[in-house]
């Protein structure tokens, strides 16, 4: 009978260990750390820039000592795992990669600081980045913001796998920007005029493209000298302004708007810099568009090389944003 419940005995304590060995009880719990999955590589988050802010996610993880892999198991104890944004590596990365990336500005997001790894789970709960975008960044640049594992409870950081670098581009529908005040911005020259448009109150002088009033436009001449394209206005915006995109409104009534259109900047009315080229242009209605990248002068000239429906040409309304 003894020996009988002997054999139980090794029996059950055979079973309790082929048991640990499926569960994870055979895993050295000591040689498990905490990491982050794609730490030293960029994670790409695009979106719009709206009213509701970004949110981006991301797990910490449990891996043996030896190589950064997710384990099925987990700890055998609860761990909490502190982040931070990491600031200071963003140099680093530029170094190291040709970039030059911005650090996402404090006041553009907020960051969990802290995460739980249940025990018996291969990773955290969802660490969450809260971009606020709107105000806050510019519109199609892009941003690096590095995150850190600061420090763990009740587990160890991994020797490596640390730092996750995320970049963070936000886009704009052209028709939601809100267009540049133009107040003391001025018409300084034109190609041509047709001031006999003011006969039925179009005015057709070149300040009728600033006026804000889309009875009235710049319109070229077409009573005496019939010039062909390129048709061109430059105009004063009375300080440095900072441009992403170029909007303009063809006349109401009438198909002679633009139809290709160079968009250039000057620090000087001398030297300048071509920022857009653009074409296809509506006929009608308003047509807006981001430049391909924004730029910084205080005098805007716009060329216009082929227009709607004939050789002369007509512009309501010139805005920036």
């Amino acid at each position: 009978m003894r020996r009988i419940m002997k054999q139980n005995i090794l029996k059950a304590a055979i079973l309790a260990a082929g048991f640990c060995c499926t569960v994870g009880c055979s895993d050295n719990d000591s040689d498990l750390t905490i990491y982050i999955p794609d730490a030293g590589t960029a994670v790409k988050a695009n979106f719009y820039i709206e009213d509701e802010p970004y949110v981006q996610t991301f797990n910490v993880a449990v891996t043996p000592e030896t190589y950064p892999q997710l384990t099925e198991y987990g700890l055998p104890n609860d761990a909490v795992v502190h982040l931070q944004a990491d600031p200071g590596k963003v140099d680093e990365y530029n170094a190291k990669n040709g970039t030059e990336y911005e650090l996402l500005p404090e006041a553009a997001y907020d960051l969990t600081e802290e995460v739980l790894v249940k025990a018996g789970t291969p990773k955290s709960e969802e660490a969450v980045i809260t971009v606020h975008a709107k105000g806050n960044i510019e519109a199609f640049k892009e941003y690096l913001l590095p995150v850190s594992i600061t420090s763990v409870e009740g587990a160890v950081a991994d020797h490596c796998c640390q730092t996750i670098y995320f970049i963070f581009r936000g886009s704009m529908d052209a028709s939601n920007m809100e267009l540049l005040d133009r107040t003391g911005w001025e018409a300084l020259s034109a190609s041509s005029e047709e001031p006999k448009e003011g006969d039925w109150g179009h005015s057709g002088l070149k300040e009728a493209c600033l006026d804000g009033d889309l009875n009235t436009f710049w319109g070229t001449d077409w009573s005496t000298q019939h010039p062909q394209p390129p048709h061109w206005i430059v105009i004063d915006l009375k300080k440095t302004t900072h441009i992403q995109g170029f909007a303009c409104q063809a006349r109401e009534e009438g198909y002679d708007g633009p139809k290709e259109v160079t968009v250039e900047v000057s620090d000087d009315n001398a030297t300048w810099t071509v920022a857009a080229k653009f074409k296809d242009i509506p006929a009608q209605g308003e047509f807006r568009s981001f430049l391909p990248a924004a730029v910084d002068g205080r005098y805007l000239r716009v060329t216009i090389t082929a227009v709607n429906g004939g050789p002369h040409v007509t512009v309501s309304e010139l805005n920036l944003f």
